[in-house]
């Protein structure tokens, strides 16, 4: 008969799954790229992550950033983030003020915006794997060509023309304020869709 100490014990017990041992790789790697390539600040955000998340495993699963949702009414994460989205197009690009505001977005929409759902009874697992290699490919492929884009231009001669990476190819949107607000609102409503925001109960 399994004790209460024992049941106990089995709730720490560290769950190295494919799946979380696959995160900790990819979010290692790309701390280490971008300390690699000079973004202090975004592989220290990275390192930050990926040592979250190390410690989250270690410890079975028992860390919580929030302990309950605050779930607020739809129009007021909405009024938060379009006054932050403000913010993000006015001020200039790669400065402190961008990346407080960025930070400030992520946070938002963690504290007020994010409350994961029940799962669907219509989504069976299979629905479930296949859309997460679907995400999982897209995402591995964006980053490759980040990575390879980027290390073929600091050392290839010419290489910025002829190898940009995304950023440089939406360099000359984001340069006017037309594009920036387009780019900054898709952005928005993309992040907001993702966590399932828009299919929140309407207030």
């Amino acid at each position: 008969m399994m004790t209460k100490a024992s049941g106990a014990n089995r709730l720490i017990t560290p769950r190295w799954t494919v799946s979380a041992v696959l995160w900790v790789c990819v979010l290692g790697t790309m701390a280490g790229f971008q300390t690699w390539r000079g973004a202090f600040v975004d592989g220290a955000l990275f390192f930050l992550i990926t040592g979250m998340l190390i410690l989250d495993r270690l410890t079975g699963g028992r860390i919580r950033l929030i302990k309950t949702p605050m779930d607020l009414p739809r129009w007021v994460v909405i009024a938060i983030t379009s006054v932050l989205g403000v913010v993000l197009v006015v001020s200039p690009r790669h400065g402190w003020v961008d990346l407080v505001t960025m930070v400030l977005i992520g946070l938002t929409v963690l504290v007020l915006a994010w409350n994961p759902r029940p799962k669907r009874p219509f989504r069976g697992a299979l629905a479930i794997k296949r859309s997460a290699l679907v995400w999982s490919l897209w995402g591995v492929a964006l980053c490759a060509w980040e990575a390879t884009a980027f290390i073929l231009s600091v050392t290839v001669p010419g290489g910025n023309e002829n190898f940009p990476t995304i950023s440089v190819l939406l360099d000359p949107v984001v340069e006017s304020i037309p594009g920036r607000i387009l780019f900054v609102g898709l952005w928005l409503a993309g992040g907001l869709s993702l966590i399932g925001f828009f299919r929140m109960r309407g207030r």
